[in-house]
């Protein structure tokens, strides 16, 4: 037959193709039936093996390929408890089986498609109906096709969805753990549905655009993430700690900088580096603590290089907001920079200010531009 098939038609290869497929299918049928046989029969039971695994080991499949075989075995082949042959689960996915139409991995879909628990939420009519209808596509779609077309016909007619669970433990846990090496941190966690709209809506509303620093989605929520909670400490509306508004405090350890290594430390044990001290120090409230390696303190500075209430507000008048073209954040969620940096000779003065978001100021300080 393989000699004739070779130097036949085109067409001929075909038809002797499309004709195999209907051999194999005829043999899947059987291997069913076979299954649901010696399933039913107590054969397996007697055996001390379970149905899955024995096909697994019969047939030399995976388990999880065996499991659907018997999924589909005693959907289409159900007997009662006495051995006795009862009415298909799947009345016309079983025809379509019998008449080798389609395949069993067909089946497998429309099986596992109607035991779902949408599947269960529907109407006995409905549920009927469309396993005839999921039947019939069966015989022109893939496997792959008609698990999508079942999915978005089990949507339409269960449109509600499960019913909320009152009872719903809560599952709202977040996990902030600091580097070892003081390279920041980790954020790990779960929200329920309302405090994770809360938080998505939140990072939205703020997300910059990717065109501004070539950064991924993930970076970029990152950064709104950490907008949005120094915003929250600006406004000055968290409970008080220790006695204080929440505040960031920059530890510079003297034999650091003895060292002259550039950067800082944090409360929490992180490092910073250069570039991110100098976004903090531009406006901000600056007390300068430097300790000797006793951790006793030897100079204590005080406020000098922020800028007064006053002048924010005329700086706030002045640029609307960010400064940085096409940017339309709002002086709420602005900074205010210094154009000649202050340890530089720079000076507090309203036109050498500028107002960015926390964005664009990161971005002019990592960049270098700042003087």
């Amino acid at each position: 037959m393989r000699v004739d098939v070779r130097s036949a038609a085109r067409q001929d290869r075909v038809d002797q193709l499309s004709y195999l497929k209907t051999v194999l299918r005829q043999a899947e049928h059987d291997m069913v039936e076979l299954v649901a046989s010696l399933d039913s029969g107590g054969d397996f039971v007697e055996l001390g093996v379970r149905p899955v695994s024995a096909v697994a080991d019969l047939l030399r499949c995976r388990e999880g390929e065996a499991r659907r075989m018997v999924a589909v075995a005693r959907a289409v082949f159900p007997t009662s408890l006495a051995g006795v042959a009862l009415e298909p689960r799947l009345p016309a996915t079983a025809m379509a089986l019998a008449g080798w139409e389609i395949d069993q991995a067909h089946a497998e879909v429309i099986e596992h498609a109607l035991r779902k628990g949408a599947a269960e939420r529907i109407s006995p009519q409905q549920w009927s109906s469309l396993e005839e209808q999921l039947a019939g596509l069966a015989r022109l779609y893939r496997p792959d096709e008609l698990a999508g077309l079942a999915a978005r016909m089990l949507e339409r007619l269960d449109q509600d969805g499960p019913p909320p669970d009152e009872d719903e433990p809560q599952v709202n846990e977040l996990h902030l753990s600091a580097s070892s090496d003081g390279a920041g941190g980790r954020v790990k966690g779960r929200l329920d549905a309302a405090t994770f709209e809360v938080l998505c809506r939140a990072v939205r509303g703020v997300l910059c655009p990717a065109t501004d620093e070539l950064k991924s989605l993930g970076e970029r929520q990152a950064d709104a993430l950490g907008e949005i909670c120094e915003h929250a400490l600006d406004e000055g509306r968290l409970p008080l700690e220790g006695g204080e508004r929440p505040h960031v405090t920059a530890i510079l350890d003297y034999q650091w900088m003895r060292e002259q290594a550039r950067g800082l430390m944090f409360d929490f044990g992180g490092r910073g580096t250069a570039a991110d001290l100098r976004t903090l120090l531009c406006d901000c409230g600056v007390t300068p603590v430097v300790f000797d390696g006793a951790s006793q303190p030897l100079d204590l500075g005080r406020e000098r290089r922020c800028v007064s209430l006053a002048q924010r507000k005329a700086v706030a008048a002045r640029d609307r907001g960010c400064a940085h073209p096409g940017c339309h954040r709002k002086p709420a969620w602005c900074q205010v920079h210094h154009l000649v940096e202050w340890v530089n000779g720079g000076e507090t003065n309203i036109e050498d200010l500028v107002m960015l978001c926390r964005t664009h100021h990161r971005m002019i300080h990592q960049s270098g531009q700042c003087h």
